[in-house]
């Protein structure tokens, strides 16, 4: 009797190793779905305006801005933000620190607190903005983002001659309803 398996060759075993490694890559590496306690991109902007703002010693002032903005995960929002830069402490750069209060179209309220500082730029009185800020599980925050945890980086700009603001950022969230 003939073998009719005789035109394998014994490379044929390593090839269709090869072959399977290969479909195993693919399924490894093939986009999932985001699942309860993921964190997913968190992007967006946030403008807003001086509302008030007086001194609370030689060196610190409590500003009151309106912010107003849209964001992944979040979507279109207004708030506010109560915001201590202080002139003092790193001249000529401006620290700060500060909560903001953010409620979404549907109601679901946002909150947390950043600190980051300011660099002068060649305009007097506009500033370059480095900022982080943190939302913790049970910080006010409702609805679904009761139990949120995020982390983002803004940029942008503050004009003290106008007293207006736009902060680009980038972060992270953990996906709406994950700890449900």
């Amino acid at each position: 009797m003939k073998n009719r398996n005789i035109h394998f060759k014994p490379t044929t075993g390593l090839l269709i190793a090869l072959l399977l490694a290969c479909f195993a890559a693919v399924f490894i590496s093939a986009p999932t779905p985001a699942k309860a306690g993921d964190m997913v991109p968190f992007n967006g902007t946030v403008s807003g305006f001086v509302e008030s703002q007086e001194a609370v010693d030689g060196c610190t002032v409590h500003v009151h801005v309106v912010n107003f903005g849209n964001a992944t995960e979040l979507g279109a929002f207004t708030g506010y933000a109560d915001f201590y830069p202080n002139f003092c402490e790193d001249y000529p750069n401006i620290t700060y620190t500060g909560f903001f209060y953010w409620t979404a179209a549907n109601g679901d309220k946002f909150e947390g607190a950043f600190d980051g500082y300011l660099t002068p730029t060649d305009t007097l009185g506009v500033y370059d903005n480095h900022e982080t800020a943190d939302v913790t599980a049970g910080g006010g925050s409702t609805g679904r983002f009761v139990r949120a945890t995020s982390y983002f980086t803004l940029g942008g700009q503050l004009d003290f001659n106008t007293g207006s603001f736009v902060l680009p950022w980038q972060g992270i969230i953990s996906t709406v309803g994950s700890t449900k």
